[in-house]
């Protein structure tokens, strides 16, 4: 026990920042720099759209009436998309469950990206912020589309301002920081594998490890953004209820109880 807790301090991790923060790029011609996390955003863009087409040529084409293995997962996952936008964001389901739909694909396929070796897509500030700035656009848009000019009383108190203009921020780094998290951890279970001579550790464990928290990693966060995004813009669009007026006969009762007088049915 005791020589396994010495070849753990003994670990050198200096060159942990290196692996997470890579200076190469994958193309650099003179002021234009692709990173690593740029190139992988397109190859997961391409790998969807070449999904979606198969898709469309191959289950959505020939759809039964007996479902297949493919159409059940196809449905389930619309459906679970889409039922989730409806409960929240009612006559606007249409619109928000194909795009929490579409942001929940690409979040999870550019941290899957990383299973076959490159970096992911969503390792990248302007990756988080792009989708986090969509997301503030519906917020906004549907909320004016829904209230009309009583929306502009939302940015009457101060406070309501600052709240909305966190939420882009909030999104952005909180996206950003569980990926990197999830890369640190990783790489230094990579490296602890490496130092640590231990029967067949070193091969048995990242090959294990690796799938089961990228895939975890992939899906939790995919899930946490569309969710997220579903509850500010049902916050956006929520409609407070009207105060109940009390009727007449109730402000003639309370005169008349006041000036010492019956009133008269």
């Amino acid at each position: 026990m005791n020589g396994l807790s010495a070849q753990l301090l003994a670990i050198d991790f200096s060159h942990l920042a290196d692996k997470i923060f890579p200076r190469d790029h994958v193309i650099e011609i003179g002021w234009f720099v692709v990173n690593g996390s740029v190139f992988s955003g397109f190859v997961v863009v391409v790998l969807l759209l070449l999904a979606a087409l198969i898709l469309r040529l191959t289950i959505i084409r020939h759809w039964k009436t007996t479902p297949t293995g493919g159409q059940m997962f196809l449905e389930w996952l619309v459906s679970f998309f889409d039922k989730s936008a409806d409960e929240m964001t009612e006559e606007y389901s249409g619109m928000m469950g194909p795009y929490t739909l579409g942001a929940a694909a690409y979040i999870c396929c550019g941290v899957l990206i990383e299973l076959i070796g490159l970096r992911p897509a969503i390792a990248d500030l302007g990756a988080c912020f792009a989708l986090a700035l969509c997301s503030f656009l519906f917020i906004h848009t549907l909320g004016f589309a829904r209230k009309k000019a009583r929306r502009l009383l939302h940015f009457v108190n101060p406070i309501n301002i600052i709240t909305d203009l966190a939420v882009p921020v909030s999104m952005t780094f909180r996206l950003f920081g569980s990926i990197l998290s999830g890369m640190v951890i990783m790489e230094m279970i990579y490296i602890i594998a490496e130092e640590l001579w231990i029967f067949i550790l070193p091969a048995v464990l990242p090959a294990v490890l690796t799938p089961l928290f990228t895939l975890f990693h992939a899906l939790i966060q995919s899930y946490v953004f569309a969710s997220l995004t579903l509850t500010f813009v049902q916050e956006a669009i929520e409609i407070p209820p009207k105060k109940p007026k009390k009727p007449k006969k109730d402000k003639v009762k309370i005169r008349a109880a006041a000036s010492g007088q019956t009133p008269a049915n």
